[in-house]
């Protein structure tokens, strides 16, 4: 039942995206043709290619290890114990058990240092691609990155890291409260290492993705992607995954407003509707919107010339004289 339905919410929301104002047809068919930068899925595909080549070579090297110790022991007429020692010295180039006095054993030995040197080349090779292209370094910090979010319990999530997700990063950073970001955008991935945040890279309207953040243990979602379609199936999807959860959705187009409540959205916000209002009240000279803003360039009096004006009233500071 909760499959159906929810396949009934997505049909319905890409009907109503289908008609959004603002976005293009264009626009949609190319989103999500960026790929996203490693995942945990893309993190345990590499170590699982990893583990599967460090398998295979241990697998050819006991086969060869068998297989030379039984030669061994079968051409010198010696014991099954005494080839296995040939063999290890012969593959580990040790030469330590001296030259085979039959000619099988001379073959053989040729056979298995040719086999066994490749192969040990083949493992340098294989770690040393893994040192030298970051690829261990991308692992381990994924996995400490993973960690790190598995631990989290009332966490926020903030899906999209654009301007307005900074914004909310930054003040719930501000406030001392565990946050995880997830964005799908590789360029932005430095300054979220930068701010020091936690996050995912992945699309936010995934499950997979959304699971990875943490949202079963987390306490809030803001969705605040620069796409209102994109914000709709991210909403939709935590929806579905979490029905309790508190939802706070942005909506750059008025018409989006109703259709994020609808999709599951407890509160949404309109950037540009806030700040226009802000504006107005600006221009209107309502009494205390200027004192809630940030003086700057202040003159020999002390009077600021100007302040950079706030849209949050927590930002509200007595004046002075």
């Amino acid at each position: 039942m909760r499959i159906e339905t929810r396949g009934v919410l997505i049909g319905a929301a890409r009907t109503i995206i289908g008609r959004m104002p603002g976005q293009t047809a264009r626009d949609r068919m190319t989103e999500g043709l960026l790929p996203p930068q490693p995942s945990r899925v893309l993190v345990r595909r590499e170590l699982g290619y990893f583990l599967k080549r460090l398998g295979m070579v241990a697998l050819f090297l006991t086969v060869l290890a068998v297989s030379a110790s039984t030669a061994f022991a079968l051409f010198e007429h010696t014991s099954y114990w005494q080839g296995i020692q040939r063999a290890f010295t012969t593959i580990s180039t040790l030469g330590a058990m001296g030259q085979p006095k039959t000619v099988g054993g001379q073959i053989t030995e040729i056979a298995v240092v040719t086999l066994g040197v490749g192969t040990l080349f083949y493992l340098l090779g294989t770690v040393s691609e893994l040192l030298v292209t970051g690829h261990l370094t991308g692992l381990l910090g994924a996995f400490r990155m993973q960690r790190r979010i598995a631990e989290l319990h009332d966490h926020y999530l903030i899906c999209g890291f654009g301007r307005v997700g900074q914004r909310v990063a930054r003040r719930l950073k501000d406030a001392g409260v565990p946050l995880v970001v997830v964005d799908a955008n590789p360029e932005i991935r430095e300054e979220m290492e930068e701010m020091g945040v936690l996050h995912v890279d992945g699309p936010a309207s995934d499950d997979d993705v959304l699971c990875e953040a943490g949202i079963m243990q987390a306490r809030a979602v803001v969705a605040c992607v620069d796409s209102d379609a994109e914000n709709i199936f991210v909403t939709i999807t935590a929806r579905a995954l979490r029905p309790d959860i508190e939802i706070v959705a942005r909506a750059a187009e008025e018409a989006t407003e109703k259709k994020l409540i609808r999709a599951g959205a407890n509160d949404v916000i309109s950037p540009y509707k806030a700040s226009g209002d802000a504006m107005a009240r600006l221009a209107l000279d309502v009494p205390g919107e200027r004192e809630r803003g940030t003086p700057v360039d202040v003159n020999e009096d002390g009077r600021p010339e100007g302040r950079i004006a706030s849209l949050d009233p927590a930002d509200s500071a007595p004046t002075s004289g």
